[in-house]
């Protein structure tokens, strides 16, 4: 009796354990994240960090000298194309102008009066000659004071802000000596240094960005200004300039970081899909990545041929993918031809940093 007993309580306990274990044996589906893929023109991109600067500045002196009267000495205020910026005494101009006015007028009749007896035979060559020389350097040094008079003042060659101030009001300043400094805002110029092996790859059709990020990113066209022949001893690299095309409502500073972006289209492929760097691996030799199936939920293997490093977290795939195709682009390592997987859902907007 007692072995009966012991019989099927090992009976019971082995068919609970069964029990137990088939509740275990429960097959799992593994996530996965993909990106669906799209042809875009074949092209070499860089982007360099950059700052924004201002497009010039100017400073600005005196053709003549003598004390200043007038002096807009306000850093950072903003002077109108032809605006005065600052005036020296015109009291001794004014004087030399009417002394020469007066010499002018007198010596331009001379002129006329002998021009006429020439005409008449009345007087000789040599004679008309010489009063025509007085009559010419009379006109020049008219011209020349009213010039000196004009100088008195240093207009605005442009539109913009003044930078920096050299002198005070009522000194006395010496021609050719910096008064102001004036920044050309009307436009901006990004610049950045570019290694020599990037710098062989712009040509013709290279395009030009300039990204700029504060509460949203802006993207700003432009054009190249010049590359320096020089490179740095430090960087290694040569500085490049950029012009940019500033909407009139878009607030631009200068000293701003930004990026630069290039953008060479490469001529020998037309097409490339852009990946993830971690969508990539390499089985029995071959450069590969994950194809995800919509319809079966399951994965296939599929070989590519890569193009260009796009960026630290981007390839570029030239063969191997069609448009809409769902690229697998993390844990591509765990999977093998034809598993179950599922697709994990996208990451809400409110998810900051994907951490959810």
């Amino acid at each position: 009796m007692k072995k009966r007993l012991i019989v099927l309580s090992l009976s019971i306990l082995i068919m609970m354990t069964g029990c137990g274990e088939k509740k275990q044996i429960k097959k799992s589906v593994r996530p996965v994240r993909v990106v669906k893929v799209s042809s875009n023109l074949n092209q070499a991109k860089i982007v360099l960090p950059a700052s924004i600067n201002e497009l010039k500045e100017v400073k600005l002196a005196f053709r003549v000298g003598g004390p200043l009267v007038k002096l807009n000495n306000i850093v950072g205020s903003y002077v109108k194309k032809g605006e005065v910026i600052a005036q020296i005494d015109p009291r001794d101009f004014k004087i030399a102008v009417e002394s020469a006015e007066s010499m002018y007028f007198q010596a331009k009749a001379e002129y006329e009066r002998y021009k006429n007896l020439l005409a008449k035979k009345s007087v000789s060559k040599s004679l008309f000659d010489q009063m025509e020389t007085n009559y010419k350097l009379a006109k020049t040094s008219y011209e020349s004071a009213k010039n000196s008079l004009i100088d008195t003042e240093i207009k605005a060659p442009f539109s913009g802000y003044i930078n920096t101030l050299f002198v005070e009001n009522f000194e006395e300043v010496n021609p050719g000596a910096p008064i102001v400094s004036l920044l050309d805002y009307s436009n901006y110029e990004v610049n950045a240094w570019i290694s020599a092996q990037d710098m062989d790859k712009i040509n013709s059709e290279t395009e030009f960005v300039c990204i700029v990020k504060n509460e949203t990113t802006h993207r700003l066209k432009g054009r190249i200004k010049e590359i320096g022949a020089k490179s740095g001893l430090s960087k290694q690299s040569y500085p490049i300039s950029v012009l940019v095309e500033v909407p009139k409502d878009f607030k631009l500073r200068a000293g701003m970081t930004a990026n630069l972006e290039i953008i060479t289209p490469n001529k020998e492929s037309h097409f490339s899909f852009l990946v993830p760097v971690t969508s990539v691996f390499s089985k029995e030799n071959k450069t590969c990545v994950w194809i995800f199936n919509e319809q079966t939920n399951t994965v296939s293997l599929k070989q590519v041929k890569l193009g260009s490093i796009v960026s630290d977290e981007m390839l570029s795939v030239t063969d191997g993918l069609r448009d809409n195709d769902n690229v697998v682009t993390a844990g591509v390592h765990y999977l093998h031809e034809g598993q179950q997987v599922k697709m994990m859902s996208k990451f809400s907007k409110s998810n900051v940093g994907n951490q959810l």
